[in-house]
């Protein structure tokens, strides 16, 4: 699942997480996009939120957007 599909089935706005995280709102919506490749320690703080492991998100490749 991408980082929006688990983020919903978490019920957490983007505003949410990033209170959780520490990741700025606007960079987790260009996460969701595929715009922007999260760091391994974002990732890790984004999957410790919504109570994930790593390998549970499709995360965006560094090519760009998907």
């Amino acid at each position: 699942m991408d980082l929006r599909e688990a983020r919903f089935k978490s019920r957490m706005t983007q505003w949410g997480l990033a209170l959780r995280t520490g990741v700025n709102q606007s960079k987790v919506s260009l996460i969701e996009r595929g715009y922007v490749v999260p760091t391994d320690e974002e990732r890790k703080r984004i999957c410790e939120a919504l109570n994930l492991d790593l390998h549970e998100i499709d995360w965006p490749k560094k090519e760009g957007r998907r």
